[in-house]
């Protein structure tokens, strides 16, 4: 049990009456480190006065963990013992793991990334793996079993386009397609099928010879196919983002009818204009109107549409392959959760999805499904980035450009500046950047700031984990034991702990992002004020260290969580 949850659990025996939803907070008032606002509703709820009730709860209160006082107009403000802290800490020191709040086991499939096959990834693919990763993580971490898929758009017209220009360079099967090759013809293709009809009729045959699994074209879209997932795979291990499978599109047409056909006889489908069709919306539904900032009051446009399952000349449609997809991963995994990390301007399609899937029987309706969706990366103008010619970025392109440009950083600043930990601290500013926002909010692109040795930023934390590797090579650290001398830090890693439930909770890493940071600036904060290796007293320096080396754990624990990738030195 965390020290946040003990508490909670001591408070709710003072409370009167039922306390089940009693809850504590973090508190950003010097000195206290919890605060509970729980007698304001409850004083309604009674008829009392809300400062009374709080000094009644307060008297009654017994910890062996806290202490608590009472602070107008009825907060309860809890400290945490030093006592209490040296013994959580002391549990990270050993185990060099954070004590997380101990979880029912649940299986939980997170599909994140989404590439599309046979097109170059840019920078429009950087945030999907990056949140995916790490929500993950998060749920890895509470020990829940995770299964992630990056779902490639790797089926449909794109192939029709891709093969009906090839053909315009000679005989495809012939060819030793590159993916510097797919570079160039999907593009000149996607453009070509405006104007030249010929072609587009062309393309859309290919395609259909391709669905009925015609050669030569279903050999030349599994080589299309393999050499863009290879260099896809590459992008996202370079982000640290690994899947169990890369599975796409493609895997859910042997399942598309059958889906169709289960739901047709469930009864919930019915025909429309020669279209199969299903009803979605809720008594009293409207279609909402997409928000332009996530803090905009929602607004409706009109009630919520029928969905078209199949199309009256029998083609299906991208929302037909998501349900088959839906399917075989409930038959093949039995999921307590789906988490779909994908554009938020994708949330309507994900609301019909999801209502869908229960609806037809696709998945159990008590399976919780979430939607997470992702905001936009902005350039300085607030608007999508692009290339200064207007063209989009490409991912290998911002990846490389955010390394290069803290490897000149380390350099001008007189700090090691290998290929190797360039790269790290380059993808550590990258990530952390990104997930140290609300996953669901745009934000500016600034390479500037996200490189910042001394702000809050991913380098920041590389580099106080660098520091206190560079204490240890100087010291002999034997019989470490934790002391009180530096309560802030310990109280930091609390509070780290107590983020990973508000990141589990929100699917959003921006809390935990703060609590690492918090972490790093008082174990930087501590270190400039103390000389750790000229201390004279042994047990006062062994317990320097000891906070050292605790503060170490915690900040990996955290950025593996992140993956983000350490150093040694800095």
């Amino acid at each position: 049990m965390t020290i946040k949850e003990q508490i909670e659990l001591d408070l709710a025996k003072a409370f009167p009456g039922s306390a089940a939803d009693i809850t504590i907070s973090s508190s950003s008032v010097a000195g206290i480190d919890y605060q509970c606002n729980a007698c304001f509703a409850l004083a309604r709820e009674l008829g009392k006065n809300p400062l009374e009730l709080a000094e009644s709860v307060a008297k009654s209160f017994k910890s062996k963990i806290a202490t608590v006082t009472v602070s107008k107009p009825a907060f309860l403000n809890f400290v945490v013992n030093d006592d209490a802290l040296v013994k959580m800490a002391s549990k990270v020191l050993k185990t060099k793991k954070l004590k997380l709040p101990k979880q029912k086991q649940r299986t939980i499939f997170v599909d994140y990334g989404g590439a599309n096959v046979g097109k170059e990834l840019h920078i429009g693919h950087l945030r999907t793996p990056i949140v995916g990763e790490a929500v993950r993580r998060v749920f890895n971490a509470f020990g829940h079993k995770t299964i992630g898929d990056t779902f490639l758009g790797d089926w449909g017209l794109q192939f029709g386009l891709i093969i009906a220009e090839l053909e315009l360079l000679g005989d495809p099967t012939k060819m030793t397609v590159t993916l510097d090759m797919l570079n160039e013809v999907y593009p000149r293709a996607s453009k070509r099928k405006e104007t030249d009809k010929k072609f587009y009729a062309r393309a859309e045959e290919i395609t259909a010879n391709l669905q009925r699994m015609e050669e030569p074209y279903l050999t030349l879209w599994k080589g299309i196919r393999e050499t863009s997932v290879a260099r896809i795979r590459e992008n996202y291990l370079r982000l640290n983002c690994t899947f169990d499978t890369y599975n796409g599109e493609s895997h859910a047409q042997p399942y598309l009818d059958m889906v169709l056909d289960s739901m047709t006889m469930r009864g919930v489908t019915y025909m429309d204009a020669g279209c199969l069709m299903i009803d979605v919306r809720q008594e009293g539904e409207h279609v909402p109107i997409p928000k332009k900032t996530p803090d905009e009051p929602q607004h409706y446009l009109r009630p919520m549409p029928p969905v078209i399952l199949k199309k009256g000349n029998g083609g299906h449609l991208y929302l037909t392959s998501d349900l088959a997809t839906m399917y075989y991963r409930n038959r093949d995994f039995k999921p307590d959760e789906f988490i779909h990390v994908v554009d938020a301007r994708q949330g309507m399609h994900f609301i019909q999805l999801f209502r869908i899937a229960k609806k037809g029987g696709i998945i159990p309706a008590e399976t919780k499904t979430v939607h997470v969706g992702i905001g936009t990366i902005n350039g300085p103008d607030g608007k999508p980035f692009k290339t200064r010619a207007g063209g989009t970025v490409k991912l290998e392109e911002v990846m490389d450009t955010v390394v290069e440009f803290a490897k000149r950083k380390m350099v001008e600043s007189g700090r090691a500046a290998s290929d190797d930990v360039a790269e790290r601290v380059g993808l550590s500013a990258l990530k952390f950047a990104d997930l140290s926002n609300n996953v669901r909010r745009d934000y500016i692109f600034d390479l500037e700031k996200f490189t910042d040795f001394n702000g809050k930023t991913g380098p920041y934390l590389l580099y106080t984990v660098a520091r206190i590797n560079s204490i240890f090579e100087r010291a002999d650290a034997a019989d470490l034991k934790l002391g009180t001398e530096n309560r802030a830090v310990l109280a930091a890693i609390m509070k780290l702990v107590d983020s990973y439930t508000i990141a589990l909770t929100n699917y959003t890493l921006n809390a935990l992002c703060d609590a690492v940071y918090d972490l790093a600036q008082e174990f930087n904060n501590f270190y400039a004020t103390t000389n750790i290796l000229r201390e004279t007293d042994k047990t006062k320096r062994n317990s320097y260290l000891a906070l050292c080396a605790v503060t170490k754990s915690a900040i990996e624990f955290a950025l593996n969580t992140l993956a983000i990738d350490t150093v040694e030195r800095m």
